[in-house]
């Protein structure tokens, strides 16, 4: 009998701890009020902010990038619950990188005031070297996700989401012909609206915590587009409406992204 009691010990131990755990994992999520998403990933420029030579932006037809990269902090409030919906407010701050780089230079030099109207303007002539684009911009957007629980315990969840996005658009563009030292060209800073929307699938190990993968198109500057000549040496405006006055060849230019992104969402509050 004394034999059979840490036997008798171990199997109520084990017993109890199989129940608290099954009781853990039948139970569900709640459907959290407050909720915080950190991601990054890689972003395709799209539109004219893409372009396959830095050639493209001096000859005033794009913005010549090829690959970037974003990050953003999302907070989401619930401000409706449903039986497997969630309605969020969302406020979403972030920023993305734009790059370009060609294996030729141009020989550019500063650009002058007056530029791109002619004479100032100079069509822009191959030489070896090497050149390259850098476009930062960081954005601001407000919006809703529409949230849909896939299962009864609320572990994993879509979100649909869209916002209106403000973005300050500016960068540089570089150019080194062989044997010389590196010149640059300021893009002045644009302030733009525009909209985003996403699509996000996210799986909840625990409670409070998920992991998170998805995708988001955003169009940059659908609004407050202008175009203008330089007004001092080395700052070229963005330019991106169109002006046949300031150049003949300046043409209204749309500026947008896909990214493919992941990361983790915290989430608080809210009730079963």
């Amino acid at each position: 009998m004394k034999k059979l009691i840490p036997v008798l010990i171990v199997l109520v131990f084990i017993s109890s701890n199989l129940y608290s755990q099954t009781n853990i994992i039948s139970s569900k999520f709640t459907k959290p009020f407050f909720s915080i998403d950190a991601d990054f990933g890689y972003a395709l420029p799209m539109f004219d902010l893409a372009g396959s030579s830095v050639k493209e932006f001096y000859d005033l037809k794009s913005y010549s990038t090829q690959n970037g990269y974003s990050g953003d902090l999302k907070f989401g409030f619930t401000i409706a619950n449903y039986k497997w919906t969630q309605l969020r407010l969302k406020l979403t701050i972030g920023y993305a990188r734009f790059l370009g780089s060609d294996n030729v230079a141009y020989n550019y030099g500063m650009v002058k005031i007056g530029w791109p109207t002619p004479p100032e303007y100079k069509t822009p002539v191959p030489t070896s070297g090497t050149s390259s684009i850098s476009i930062h911009q960081p954005y601001t957007a407000v919006g809703m996700d529409y949230v849909v629980f896939t299962d009864s315990k609320r572990t994993s969840l879509f979100n649909f989401g869209g916002d209106i996005v403000l973005t300050g658009a500016f960068g540089k563009v570089y150019d080194q012909p062989s044997g010389m030292a590196e010149d640059y060209n300021n893009i002045l800073s644009a302030v733009r609206f525009g909209f985003g929307i996403n699509t996000v699938y996210t799986y909840r190990p625990v409670e409070w915590m998920g992991l998170n993968t998805g995708v988001r198109f955003e169009f940059t500057n659908l609004l407050g587009k202008t175009s203008a000549s330089v007004s001092e040496g080395r700052d070229i405006p963005f330019n991106d409406d169109g002006n046949y006055a300031v150049n003949p060849n300046l043409n209204s230019r749309n500026t947008g992204h896909f990214t493919f992104f992941g990361g983790v969402s915290f989430y608080m509050g809210g009730k079963k």
